[in-house]
This record gives structure tokens, C-alpha cells and sequence, in this order.
């Protein structure tokens, strides 16, 4: 840049500037670092996975047989389908001489137990039978009969209780059990997943490698 004074010409130095630099490239990780990122948290939820799986099937397991040895010693069966009516037919046929010694036929078996139950006093159940045994000023004969009755409901409601647990226990370590194998495969193929993922890691060039 110049001025003009006094006709003398004077040169101002311009001030110098700057080389532009060129922009630095975008910073990636490396492909690498992250395939073994990645597959490193699918080892770890893999293993997860199998030592859960793996314990949900032996708690399953250990429940299905806890029930079938409580069941087994009691000798409970179910009579043969000739000597069954329709009624019980239609509702536990399916059971018709089997021994109970599963979960299921513990259910089936309390509902057979409600069939009689009802037939008992007309449906009605125990706590309302003894109620009834127990009013003030009824006759003898009939509070006992009523008493009667109210034991055998007793004994029968009891006892379908403990069937109904039994069932319950039973559903509950047969979930177990399919949810065991299903982790029990997620793991594996987990496992599997990151098996490639470590392989792949070894094979890939970084990401930010430039020429």
C-alpha cells in the first residue's frame, strides 16, 4: 500500500499475512478398537447369559422334581375312565388312571376332589357348613349331620389346597426351565457374535489411516 505527501511517494508496508493452513482431518477411533469394544461387552452379557441360563435350569429342574418326589409317596390316582361318570369324564378324563406325580395332574386332580366336594351340601363349602353347624338353637341331629360334612370339606378343600400348590410350584420351575434354555441359546449366539466381532477386529485397517 502507498500514500502520496508532499508529492513524495511513501511506501507502508502491508502487514504480512498469515498462510492458511490446511483444515485437519475429522478424528475417527479406530475400527478396530471398537469391533473389540463391541464384542467385549457381547462376551460379557453372553457369559451373563449362560450362568443364568444354566441356573435357571437346574432351579427348574430342581423344582419339578421336588414336586414329583412330594406327590409319588402319597400313592394318589386317578380311577380308571370306566369307573368314572360323564361329568368327571369331560373334566379329567384325559388323566383317567394315571398316577399323580406332576404338577399337572396334581391341578387336575383337585379339580376332580371339587367335583365331590360340591355334592357334599349343595355346594356349599366349609367355612359355611361349620357356620351353620354352630347356630344357636338348631337341632341336634342336624348340627351333627352338618358336622360331619363340614369335616369332609375340611379334609377335601385341604387337600385340594396343597394339589393347588404343588401345581403352582410346578408351573412356576417349568418356566424356569424354558427360560433357562432360551438364555442358554441367546448366550451362545451371543458368544458366537462376538467371536466374529474379536476376528473381524483383527482383520479391519483403521478407520483414520491416511495416504
Amino acid at each position: 500500500m502507498s500514500t502520496q505527501t508532499d508529492s513524495v511517494r511513501v511506501e507502508v508496508p502491508t502487514k504480512a499475512q498469515a498462510p492458511v493452513q490446511p483444515a485437519a482431518p475429522p478424528q475417527h477411533m479406530d475400527r478396530r478398537a471398537w469391533d473389540r469394544i463391541v464384542s467385549s461387552a457381547g462376551a460379557v452379557l453372553a457369559v451373563i447369559l449362560l450362568v443364568l441360563g444354566g441356573a435357571a435350569i437346574y432351579g427348574g429342574n430342581f423344582g419339578q422334581d421336588n414336586v414329583r418326589d412330594r406327590l409319588a409317596p402319597q400313592n394318589i390316582s386317578f380311577p380308571p375312565a370306566d369307573a368314572m361318570t360323564p361329568e368327571e369324564l369331560a373334566v379329567v378324563g384325559d388323566f383317567a388312571g394315571a398316577k399323580v406325580d406332576t404338577g399337572s395332574e396334581a391341578e387336575a386332580f383337585s379339580r376332580y376332589i371339587g367335583i365331590h366336594l360340591s355334592e357334599v351340601n349343595g355346594g356349599a363349602t366349609y367355612s359355611e357348613t361349620s357356620g351353620a353347624a354352630r347356630e344357636e338353637g338348631l337341632d341336634p341331629t342336624v348340627a351333627a349331620d352338618l358336622q360331619v360334612k363340614a369335616d369332609i370339606l375340611f379334609k377335601g378343600e385341604t387337600l385340594r389346597s396343597i394339589l393347588l400348590n404343588a401345581y403352582g410350584w410346578w408351573t412356576v420351575s417349568t418356566i424356569a426351565v424354558y427360560a433357562g434354555y432360551a438364555m442358554v441359546i441367546a448366550g451362545l449366539l451371543l458368544g458366537l457374535l462376538a467371536f466374529l466381532g474379536f476376528r473381524h477386529a483383527k482383520r479391519a485397517a483403521p478407520i483414520n489411516a491416511t495416504t
